[in-house]
């Protein structure tokens, strides 16, 4: 009986090609696995020793868009990926194609002068931890290789990339993740006040909410046998800390257990005011600057 086998019809890179079997297109991806290959050529189903995806039609752009950029560059950023691969375990194979068109884009704008910058990158860097480290390995094999220097906010970007590609979702989903942090941080700040703390003060609230917005996402509140009276030695922090509770839960009512979430964070928001306090006493000229 004859092997099915796959015909190939686009060679993206020394580890991609894009190749048919029977009525399906798909996109393979493997170390080497397009090496040395022509369209047309026969690659048996038995030999494929990697993943694989269905080509659906949001992705056929991508296609067309490989074509634009140099395969030196194209290699490098799939070889990167892998090297975050090895750090995170498995990732949709899809990651290879849409990542690697977007490392080979951003490479494209900055040797035309072009910078884009994220917003976003402290609220990213808290909720995917590790996935931003992974970005930082695939942010300097990049630079190091190309011989460019790929911007520190591109952590970001590559962070949402890797994260979509961990759970198997789009891109999205993580950058609704960070955006709704980022929501809650400026309502916290809006109300706490001190618009020039530094990068490390500002930095200790981001990784505050981010904790408390995964506990209460996740259902596992602490309890505190203090929650009274701190609700009486606090109350401005106290209903502070409701409101941002409320915020994060999104929904009504709150459920049974989050008064000692919310004790927890009046508590922090009251030495975190007096943290930021403290920095402008000494630096009083970081109140008329801008917050990060």
């Amino acid at each position: 009986m004859e092997v099915p086998a796959y015909l190939v019809s686009k060679v993206f890179s020394n580890n991609a090609v894009l190749a048919r079997l029977g009525d399906e297109e798909r996109v393979i991806v493997g170390r080497g696995i397009g090496f040395g290959r022509r369209v047309g050529e026969r690659i048996p189903a038995d030999q494929v020793q990697c993943e694989y995806f269905e080509l659906s039609p949001d992705r056929v752009h991508y296609l067309d868009l490989m074509n634009s950029f140099d395969q030196r560059t194209f290699d490098t950023c799939v070889e990167a990926i892998k090297q975050a691969a090895d750090l995170l375990g498995e990732l949709h194979p899809s990651v290879y194609m849409v990542l690697a068109d977007h490392l080979a884009f951003v490479v494209q704008r900055l040797r035309e002068g072009n910078v884009i910058h994220n917003p976003l990158i402290d609220e990213i860097r808290a909720t995917f931890p590790d996935e931003f480290i992974a970005a930082e390995v695939v942010l300097r094999y990049v630079n190091s290789s190309l011989d460019v220097e790929l911007p520190p906010d591109e952590k970001a970007f590559i962070t949402l990339h890797l994260n979509a590609a961990r759970v198997g979702t789009s891109v999205k989903l993580p950058l609704q993740q960070a955006n709704a942090l980022a929501g809650i941080v400026q309502f916290a700040r809006e109300r706490l006040g001190y618009p020039g703390i530094s990068g490390a003060v500002h930095d200790e609230l981001i990784w505050a909410l981010d904790r408390l917005t995964k506990r209460l996402r996740a259902g596992t509140f602490r309890s505190n046998a203090a929650a009274r009276s701190v609700e009486r030695d606090l109350p401005l922090e106290t209903e502070l800390a409701s409101q941002i509770v409320e915020r994060i839960w999104a929904s009504e009512p709150l459920p049974h257990g989050t008064a000692g979430e919310v004790a927890y964070l009046a508590v922090f928001l009251h030495g975190w005011k007096q943290d930021a306090g403290n920095e402008m006493q000494i630096d009083p000229a970081r109140q008329k600057g801008a917050t990060r």
